[in-house]
């Protein structure tokens, strides 16, 4: 059994992989990992990724046990996921035999806050659901999304304040990234530039945004489930070998 451990994106939460746990196919558990409250690290520490990844590393490894990882993330997802990957190997602890990045560029690629732009609420949920991110009624009644807005906010923030510490090495085990052609807030040059990070990245192209999880037709889920069983994913857009 493996174990496909995904890590949500910023502002959400660990049901949206539920419809992952429902297709997996046999020889893969689905777990989604619920990432604490913003203002906590789950110790009473405060949220910000120095703090958040040991507690996630604790909670990832409970889950998975003695059983073959591989590592999910979706957009701040996918920095934890590859910090966690990180963590492991430099406390010699078992690395996940694989990662999988969605919607999020190259963590030595400094990522913009765009919430920061935006100090009118309402302004903020106009934009968001232009880019998929929240539903129509939300426009009209921006009060009740309010408590996601907060902690989309908070996560922003975390994730534009990371700085980047070089590796020791690359990245041994397989890495694939996708990435929306019409993302708005991942560039594809910066999706491009986790092939300097490890010997074995592939960067593939997917038609949509930023919200590929959400969005998937099944090609992303298929891809990432043919990775955590060793075998090749199918096709799904344009596909750049490193």
């Amino acid at each position: 059994m493996t174990k496909l451990v995904c890590l949500h994106h910023a502002g959400g939460n660990a049901s949206v992989f539920r419809p992952w746990q429902s297709y997996a196919p046999p020889g893969i558990d689905v777990v989604p990992v619920a990432l604490p409250a913003p203002g906590t690290g789950g110790d009473g520490t405060p949220r910000e990724i120095d703090a958040l990844v040991p507690v996630l590393a604790k909670t990832v490894r409970k889950e998975v046990g003695d059983d073959d990882f591989v590592l999910f993330g979706k957009s701040m997802g996918g920095l934890l996921a590859y910090l966690l990957t990180r963590h492991f190997d430099e406390c010699g602890d078992p690395a996940p035999k694989a990662l999988a990045v969605a919607s999020f560029g190259a963590p030595h690629v400094p990522w913009r806050n765009f919430t920061a732009g935006f100090q009118d609420e309402r302004e903020l949920v106009r934009y968001l659901h232009r880019i998929g991110s929240i539903p129509d009624w939300a426009v009209e009644h921006p009060e009740w999304v309010a408590p996601y807005l907060g902690r989309l906010r908070e996560d922003a923030r975390m994730c534009a304040e990371y700085r980047f510490r070089p590796q020791d090495g690359p990245l041994t085990m397989p890495v694939r990234v996708f990435v929306g052609d019409l993302d708005p807030l991942v560039p594809v040059e910066a999706a491009h530039s986790w092939s300097e990070l490890g010997s074995d990245v592939e960067v593939r192209i997917l038609s949509g945004g930023h919200f590929l999880v959400s969005t998937d037709i099944g090609l992303l889920r298929q891809s990432v489930f043919g990775l955590a069983v060793g075998s090749r994913p199918p096709a799904c857009g344009v596909e750049h070998a490193m």
